[in-house]
């Protein structure tokens, strides 16, 4: 009976021995195990979002001593934003840079960026995502979609430039045909300033004003410097619109695949990437549209915005209840000091 009992326990000693055997050498495959993440962007490599992810890409291959490798598809080659969240979803690309005007066909909490004036500054917005409401959009996009957000690329505020006619007044909205981003919020804002919007994806904005299908558009002056929109364009109008962020997005489910080890290292290489492009955009702004100035074209200041600002003012109350009541007055209420 004694020699039966020691034969189980052997048997029992051996068996934990060999388990313990094969989930080591699985947990060192899968500490071994290399992972490519292909991220797409609309843009050339001469634009700071684009800057960015070559920063994320660094970050994240170098913190993970060469077990994440991430390759950049920029300029447009897998697509435009609105192309990548599908991607993304059919897991044809694993992360992109997507802009929160795409975002909210998927997702209305995302309209609040797209309503004229309500940001306030690009510190401002980033206090507010800091101050938990950017895990809030994160957690909402995830749920909604499968895509989280590992990082947030604020753009400097978006301004007019046209081939037409500079803006220094709100009557000379009238009649223009404007490039939007795809989003019903703008398209309803410059209906409400009195342009003609025309949605177009990122990638036919050089074509359409070249071949005035739109009179104007509306970006970040760096961005205009860097999509070389100055060719096609001459007047660039302070109207400081809108701050509209790109996001760094990750499919939820390849992201979830990952040690967490890999997991911790994508997050904090995405958050630094989305504050590295944030800091490029304000730090060239004043740059690009001297640059863009001594390429030819007429820059005006526009130092009352306020009937801009009241002329948009109806779709506070349109959207809200779309938005969110709450977030919506957290974007209008936030109390926030400006550095000095």
């Amino acid at each position: 009976m004694k020699n039966n009992v020691k034969s189980v326990v052997s048997l029992a000693i051996a068996f934990v021995f060999v388990l313990s055997f094969v989930f080591s050498a699985a947990d060192a495959q899968t500490q071994a195990r290399t992972y490519n993440i292909k991220v797409a962007s609309p843009s050339n490599p001469e634009d700071n979002c684009v800057k960015a992810l070559f920063y994320f890409k660094d970050l994240a291959e170098k913190k993970s001593l060469g077990r994440i490798k991430v390759d950049i598809y920029h300029s447009g080659q897998v697509g435009a934003h609105r192309d990548f969240m599908v991607e993304m979803i059919m897991g044809d690309i694993q992360a992109a840079e997507v802009n929160t005007a795409v975002l909210s066909a998927f997702d209305s909490r995302f309209m609040v960026f797209d309503i004229p004036y309500i940001a306030g500054s690009v510190d401002r917005v980033r206090a507010i995502l800091d101050s938990g409401e950017g895990k809030k959009f994160s957690e909402s996009l995830e749920k909604k979609t499968g895509i989280k957000i590992i990082g947030w690329m604020i753009r400097s505020p978006r301004d007019m430039y046209s081939s037409k006619n500079p803006i220094v007044t709100i009557k000379d909205f009238k009649g223009m045909k404007v490039r939007i981003m795809r989003s019903s919020v703008i398209e309803r804002a410059f209906t409400l300033l009195g342009a003609t919007p025309i949605p177009l994806s990122a990638d036919e904005r050089y074509e359409a004003l070249q071949t005035k299908v739109v009179d104007a558009a509306e970006n970040s002056p760096p961005l205009i410097l860097a999509q070389k929109e100055y060719e096609v364009t001459k007047f660039v109008s302070l109207t400081e619109h809108l701050i509209s962020p790109n996001i760094i997005g990750i499919s939820a489910k390849f992201f979830n695949s990952l040690p967490l080890n890999l997991q911790k290292i994508l997050l904090e290489a995405g958050d630094a990437a989305g504050r590295y492009e944030s800091k490029l955009d304000l730090e060239s702004e004043a740059a690009a549209l001297e640059e863009l100035e001594r390429l030819g074209m007429k820059i005006n200041e526009i130092p009352d915005k306020s009937l801009f600002i009241e002329a948009v003012k109806p779709l506070y109350q349109e959207y809200r209840d779309l938005i969110g009541a709450d977030l919506m007055d957290v974007f209008i209420n936030f109390n926030y000091t400006p550095k000095k």
